[in-house]
């Protein structure tokens, strides 16, 4: 097994529980749970990474972007209940 393959593997292992099984992902969001938010964001930048080393840029650059917008809204959302709660 290359190291790329690899990488995709163990980063679809991580995130697609909590990305796209719809418990998995309502946990992450709202529970904001940290050990799942470290394996959802690990697990994406595995897949963006194995895909790089494939040579497929448009799928790295795909999951690269929902790794960073995934990142972006649970600081946003944190943000918004840190402001919420301090009210």
């Amino acid at each position: 097994m290359s190291a790329s393959t690899a990488a995709l593997a163990a980063g679809y292992l991580l995130a697609v529980p909590f990305a796209f099984y719809p418990p998995g992902f309502l946990r992450l969001w709202r529970r904001r749970e940290p050990a799942v938010i470290v394996a959802e964001e690990l697990g994406a930048l595995l897949v963006t990474i194995g895909w790089a080393m494939k040579g497929n840029l448009p799928a790295a650059l795909g999951n690269g972007l929902w790794t960073v917008g995934l990142a972006a809204a649970l600081v946003a959302e944190g943000r918004k209940r840190a402001r919420l709660s301090s009210v």
